[in-house]
């Protein structure tokens, strides 16, 4: 298969809110390659399916802190959902999700069948939420509230 590339351009980034349910806090941010995020049902349908998707976090052998972010980031291909919550201390486990512009309440796993496909885009909040995690969390007193008001 020969790689196609898109040229870089930044697009839009926003904190959308602090999303708390079922004492898990989950930051939500929202990613747009248009002028602004217009998938808000995609957005709300994602929220609903939080408490589901966080069911593999409460299984993990690793310690769970119910501190995560989900990304919902529009794409040209659809909307990608990625949710990722910290564990273990300083790791992160991350599940890829889809849903098509035609079918935007039926959100299914990542046709790409992995959780590990993040775009340039998505780092960005990747990279924030990494600094936030260090500079709040893997310090001598970790401040959770200080992490959870950290936002992009």
């Amino acid at each position: 298969m020969i790689a196609t590339f898109e040229k870089y351009k930044p697009r839009t980034i926003h904190f959308s809110e602090l999303f708390q349910k079922q004492e898990w806090s989950v930051k939500v941010y929202t990613i747009s390659n248009k002028n602004r995020f217009d998938s808000l049902e995609i957005l709300e349908k994602a929220k609903e399916l939080l408490p589901d998707l966080l069911l593999e976090a409460a299984e993990s052998t690793l310690a769970v802190y119910k501190k995560a972010f989900l990304i919902v980031h529009e794409g040209r291909e659809g909307v990608w959902i990625l949710l990722s919550w910290w564990t273990g201390g300083e790791m992160l486990r991350t599940k890829v999700l889809f849903a098509a512009f035609e079918h935007p309440i039926v959100i299914k796993k990542s046709p790409y069948q992995t959780n590990a496909l993040l775009c340039v885009w998505e780092l960005e909040v990747f990279a924030h939420e990494r600094n936030a995690w260090v500079r709040h969390v893997l310090v001598e007193n970790p401040n959770f509230t200080a992490y959870l008001n950290d936002v992009l």
